[in-house]
């Protein structure tokens, strides 16, 4: 049998290209555009309940569902947010294709966005970067390619598999740096949407239940 020989990432690439695109304007634009760019564009939630109820324009402001997982809080927060999409994506889009990635990236980034304003509904502040999103990448790629040994437990009298522990573990892992990374170098100088990683991390974790495990190839096994 032939060696499997993965095809380019080329969803993940441009997922990452767009991001350093975005970063890269708002650093020859300034402080201020990187503002004005953050309470447009940025999640705020707020705005969202207040198009929802009528009071201001709707398109707008359910538009920064998506446009806020494009926006950075500085290139540290970037560089951090698309090393693990750098390293994660790849395997994912191998199992799901292309359009697979975007869709998955996109709609983690959305349920994230929701998850932190309902934790949040009156915050006046904007939130972005692209946390949720690769959150849900990560959940993907957790259940996907985890191999778990963990055995089935009860939780608070809740059954609960083996894999999905690991993938919480994985989600610990990655809030925890995403924290430790806020308050040693206090990226883009706000708070980590700890909902939003937790909203798109269960994205993944569901989607990638419905496509089910990677291929035997994909984990460098032998499948004669």
């Amino acid at each position: 049998m032939k060696p499997f020989k993965p095809p380019r990432a080329l969803a993940t690439n441009a997922l990452i290209g767009v991001c350093v695109l975005v970063q890269a304007v708002v650093t020859v634009g300034g402080t201020r555009l990187g503002e004005r760019l953050a309470f447009s564009w940025g999640l705020i939630p707020a705005r969202i309940i207040a198009a929802i109820a009528g009071r201001t324009d709707a398109l707008p402001a359910i538009l920064t569902l998506i446009t806020h997982q494009f926006l950075h809080g500085g290139w540290l927060h970037l560089g951090l947010n698309i090393l693990f999409l750098a390293w994660v994506g790849r395997y994912v889009e191998w199992v799901v294709a292309h359009k697979g990635l975007v869709a998955l990236f996109l709609t983690g980034g959305i349920v994230g966005g929701v998850a932190q304003i309902l934790s949040s509904p009156h915050s006046g502040m904007p939130v972005v970067g692209a946390s949720g999103a690769i959150a849900a990448v990560f959940g993907a790629y957790a259940m996907m390619f985890a191999g778990s040994r963990v055995g089935d437990r009860r939780v608070l009298g809740i059954a609960v598999s083996g894999d999905t522990l690991t993938s919480l573990w994985y989600l610990a892992a990655w809030i925890g740096l995403q924290l430790l990374t806020g308050l040693v170098f206090n990226s883009g100088g706000g708070s980590i949407a700890i909902w939003a990683h937790i909203g798109g991390f269960f994205t993944g974790l569901v989607a990638a239940r419905i496509w089910g495990r990677a291929p035997a190839a994909l984990h460098g096994e032998d499948r004669r």
